[in-house]
């Protein structure tokens, strides 16, 4: 009976349906609770919002820029690598942000990306770490983004660049935007794929030869005992020391 006594200022239809429950508490609740509520409600959103910018700052910081980039990058560096890091991600998530209108959408562009830029990478590195090294995934990455860039995405209010077989041109009347018919995100994973080990192959063929110059060799791909498994192991092995470490603190 409240709901109907009240007076809503959206009625059914309204494209501002989202705003349903800020509407709510204010329409239905007293002053102090709306504020209070509402207050909640931001909070929580908030504290979610921090915690996924702060997580993957830390791990692009950690990953990429030390473990890749600079691994003798002191502390102070790493700091300051962290904080711009922050910086461009929260710029980069007020885009999407902006940009999107959908949650669900975000979810499908979040898988998305999940699937063709980071599962090639899991499976690489844990089953076939002997086959690829840093130039190779890099190269995989970067080619595998930019072909999915480039194939456009409606959720992101852009038509696509690279049109593949079966491309459907936006004819107006239902979307603005054109359907891909070809399953081109499988074709992106595979390409990440077969790029990441075919550069893998070439650059260590290249520079074992001699064809090209150990000086130039930024990632010690010349190395046989660097690879890109190896980075899980030194990651265990670390792991397991600071856990001896601590052990052996905790009986002293």
């Amino acid at each position: 009976s409240s709901g109907i006594n009240a007076e809503w200022p959206l009625r059914p239809g309204d494209e501002d349906a989202k705003l349903a429950v800020p509407l709510a508490l204010e329409t239905l609740c007293p002053p102090a609770v709306s504020f209070i509520g509402l207050g909640a409600v931001s909070a929580a959103v908030m504290s979610s919002t921090d915690s996924s910018i702060l997580g993957v700052s830390s791990m692009f910081t950690r990953n990429v820029f030390v473990r890749i980039f600079r691994p003798k990058a002191s502390d102070r560096m790493q700091m300051w690598a962290l904080r711009i890091t922050v910086i461009a991600n929260t710029a980069i998530a007020m885009v999407i942000a902006i940009a999107v209108k959908s949650v669900y959408g975000l979810y499908l562009i979040c898988s998305d990306l999940v699937f063709v830029l980071l599962f090639p990478h899991l499976v690489l590195v844990v089953h076939f770490p002997k086959l690829v090294n840093k130039y190779g995934m890099i190269a995989g990455f970067s080619i595998a983004f930019l072909i999915r860039v480039l194939a456009g995405e409606p959720y992101l209010s852009y038509s696509a660049v690279l049109k593949f077989p079966y491309y459907v041109e936006p004819d107006g009347s239902d979307s603005d935007f054109g359907t891909q018919r070809f399953p081109f995100r499988i074709f992106c994973m595979l390409l990440h794929l077969f790029i990441s080990m075919a550069v893998s192959w070439l650059t260590k063929f290249l520079y074992r030869s001699g064809y090209l110059k150990d000086v130039l060799d930024e990632f010690s791909v010349a190395d046989p005992g660097n690879k890109v498994g190896t980075v899980i192991e030194n990651a265990v092995v670390n792991s397991e020391s600071r856990d001896n470490e601590l052990v052996e603190s905790t009986k002293i």
